[in-house]
């Protein structure tokens, strides 16, 4: 007994509210309003074509998703035919392509995913006849695939929750005409769908960093939203320990200069997350999007794929300080954050981490911190190369091992992050450092597992600055490094 379309994402009460939410926030009214003029910017771009960049299709397959989530909302709120008609045309143009890589399955969800949300949102507006195309290639070249699950299903990280939830999306959006289907993918999903939240525990530090937090979070919150609207239910999902106390971990993670604490395969640059919206209505704390409202009003990184939802689930607005000063969390990167002020550029900002490379997306990065002050990132984290440039080379990129090419990449190596190395040799790519709270201004790392020596890092915060002791016991002769990266 599913709702009738649109049942996915977003209640019929979120679509009637909007304009009287927007009249009440102006900036969900500017969000809105930059949305429309992106989606008005975008009808003039060919569509999409099947060209894959190396072994991935995903350049595409996220493309299309914005478009068709962009152009989808813009029609459902201005009534614009032009919108419509440009949604289907590009909808039936991946349709036909000969598949989605499922080689790279990650492709295959996120198409997936775009296709259901347009088919979903446009369903009364499209035609039998697309319809039935639509519907066959979300079948065909999405989720039959995945029918009773899928190996990616079983991933500890961001893979299952990016492959269970297009899959879940594509299964409700053509639920009433492939019932059998959806059913053996839906028991499927629900079966695996808790594996990769084990990631958040104990208390959300997100082991592939803030920006991985962003990709597996949002379609985590994709899932859960989406079972809400179609069957009133979360599987419990959000019950997962750390899953909703991780929208303060990404919080923190932004420092004032407007970046992230990068480490692991992260980049520095700070976008406004789906994810992040929907947590913080979520735990009822808007004062978590302060950041994102100040790139509202400069208008800047408005056109995440996911932005018409953001703007749906957007919560009422509210002033005042986003969380404590101070943040530590455990799992298996955990990390320790200070600031002397929120809500100020010029602040002074340091975080620190221990863990190590034994994570998916991990670095040699045990150790080493970030340091803003002044609006400038002073310390900085060099962040991943592009995976494209080292597959194309032949580099055995996502080998982990001890010896593995991977950590002869400069980038994800230990000589390129802020921390110590001793004799010029690599971390350990095993070992993973402990961080203990010695009190709330002073976190101790000990660095002993990834330098094969008894080793401790200890920082200490205070508004004066930030001060860093390391104590190495090593044999005489032996030579130390210590490193900071900067600009």
């Amino acid at each position: 007994m599913l709702p009738a379309h649109p049942r996915l994402l977003v209640t019929r009460g979120e679509w009637a509210s909007l304009p009287e939410r927007q009249r009440r926030d102006p900036d969900l009214a500017r969000f809105v309003a930059a949305i429309l003029a992106w989606a008005r910017s975008d009808l003039s771009k060919p569509p999409l074509e099947r060209q894959l960049k190396g072994r991935r299709l995903l350049d595409v397959s996220r493309e299309f998703l914005r478009r068709s989530l962009f152009w989808a909302f813009a029609w459902r709120i201005t009534g614009e035919r032009v919108y419509l008609e440009r949604a289907q045309r590009e909808m039936l143009a991946v349709a036909a392509f000969s598949d989605w890589n499922p080689a790279h399955f990650l492709d295959v969800a996120e198409m997936t995913a775009g296709l259901a949300i347009g088919y979903d949102w446009l369903y009364a507006d499209l035609s039998p006849d697309v319809r039935a195309t639509l519907r066959r290639a979300l079948v065909d070249k999405g989720i039959a695939q995945a029918r009773h699950g899928h190996k990616t299903f079983k991933s500890t990280h961001n893979w299952g929750q990016v492959c269970i939830g297009g899959m879940v999306l594509g299964a409700f959006a053509i639920a009433e005409d492939e019932p059998e289907l959806t059913a053996d993918l839906l028991a499927a999903a629900r079966r695996d769908a808790p594996i990769a939240l084990a990631a958040y525990r104990p208390d959300g530090v997100y082991p592939e960093g803030p920006s991985y937090w962003v990709y597996g979070t949002s379609y985590e919150v994709l899932l859960i939203a989406t079972l809400r609207s179609a069957l009133g239910t979360d599987w419990g999902l959000t019950a997962a320990p750390g899953l909703l106390a991780s929208a303060e971990f990404y919080a923190q993670s932004i420092g004032p200069s407007g970046k992230y604490f990068n480490y692991a395969d992260g980049g520095e640059t700070v976008a406004l997350p789906v994810s992040l919206v929907y947590l913080a209505r979520e735990r009822r704390q808007p004062t978590l999007l302060a950041a994102q409202r100040e790139l509202i009003r400069r208008n800047t990184g408005l056109t995440e794929r996911f932005a018409p939802l953001s703007v749906l689930w957007w919560p009422e607005a509210a002033e005042g300080r986003v969380t404590a000063l101070h943040y530590a969390g455990r799992g298996l990167q955990p990390l320790a954050i200070w600031r002397t002020a929120w809500n100020d550029p010029q602040a002074l900002w340091f975080a620190i981490k221990g863990g190590g490379a034994n994570c998916n997306h991990g670095h040699m990065d045990a150790g080493s911190f970030v340091l803003d002050w002044g609006g400038v990132r002073w310390a900085r984290d060099l962040g991943p190369q592009d995976y494209d440039s080292l597959e194309q080379r032949g580099i055995d990129l996502w080998n982990m091992k001890p010896g593995s090419p991977r950590w002869q990449v400069f980038r994800l190596g230990s000589a390129a992050h802020n921390t110590l190395t001793l004799d010029g040799q690599l971390h350990s790519a095993t070992g993973m450092a402990a961080l203990e709270m010695l009190d709330e201004q002073r976190a101790r790392i000990d660095l002993s597992p990834v330098l094969g020596v008894p080793a401790l890092r200890t920082a200490r915060f205070s508004a004066d600055g930030v001060s860093l002791e390391d104590l190495v016991e090593a044999a005489p002769g032996r030579m130390v490094r210590w490193a900071m990266c900067t600009d």
